[in-house]
């Protein structure tokens, strides 16, 4: 299980590229890769998907890069729902995934969202000059009390400020599926944000490969 979930590191790691507009057609670069949270474009995800569509594609790698476009597209679950009144927020750029995470049997994929403050939601919230980071384990049990295990690592390029933000069971989702967040005192600026470690259930310990984001805190 170890030697394949570096191979989908890899994968997700190439998709990353192409999902953000590293590889693509002269007019694709032209244009802004995301939307206005961060996703790539459907343009975007139409190249992936006719990368992983090659004949010559490892099947394993054409699922990891098929599996992360329809997420992108709505069919692969994009994690739990929020209200009508729901602060901005970025989502990470790609699913990251674990192994032996669902009942401690199947794969799970991730899904992380930063939200710059002020912002009630997600808990603990986010006052001004922070930033609120959600991780979601799709389709898990309910996060256990005890976590510690998932972090994200950050940095503020205007001001080269620096951290890690532990992410802890604050009552998101508390039936599951499993969710956890914390809050970072960023500053205002542009954050690069990785976030990578363990999540916690009531029958599995899951260990999520890397994802990151972009984040504007205004």
């Amino acid at each position: 299980m170890r030697n394949s979930i570096r191979r989908i590191s890899a994968t997700l790691g190439t998709a990353a590229l192409l999902l953000t507009g590293g590889v693509g057609t002269a007019s694709a670069q032209s244009s802004l890769p995301i939307d206005e949270l961060g996703r790539p474009t459907q343009e975007v995800l139409d190249q992936a998907r006719g990368f992983a569509e090659q004949p010559w594609m490892p099947e394993d790698f054409r699922s990891a890069i098929l599996a992360a476009v329809l997420f992108f597209e709505g069919g692969g679950g994009g994690g739990p729902e929020l209200p009508e009144n729901a602060p901005p927020l970025t989502q990470f750029a790609w699913p990251t995934v674990a192994g032996d995470c669902i009942g401690g049997t199947s794969d799970a994929v991730g899904s992380a969202i930063a939200v710059p403050g002020p912002a009630e939601i997600p808990a603990p919230g986010a006052g001004p000059g922070q930033t609120a980071f959600l991780f979601t384990a799709l389709g898990t049990a309910p996060a256990a009390a005890d976590q510690g295990g998932m972090h994200v690592h950050w940095i503020n390029i205007n001001t080269l400020k620096t951290g890690t933000t532990t992410l802890h069971n604050n009552g998101i989702n508390p039936d599951g599926p499993a969710t956890i967040s914390g809050t970072a005192d960023t500053g205002h600026g542009t954050v690069i944000a990785m976030a990578a470690g363990d999540v916690r259930t009531e029958d599995a310990t899951c260990s999520f490969i890397p994802t990151g984001a972009i984040v504007e805190v205004r």
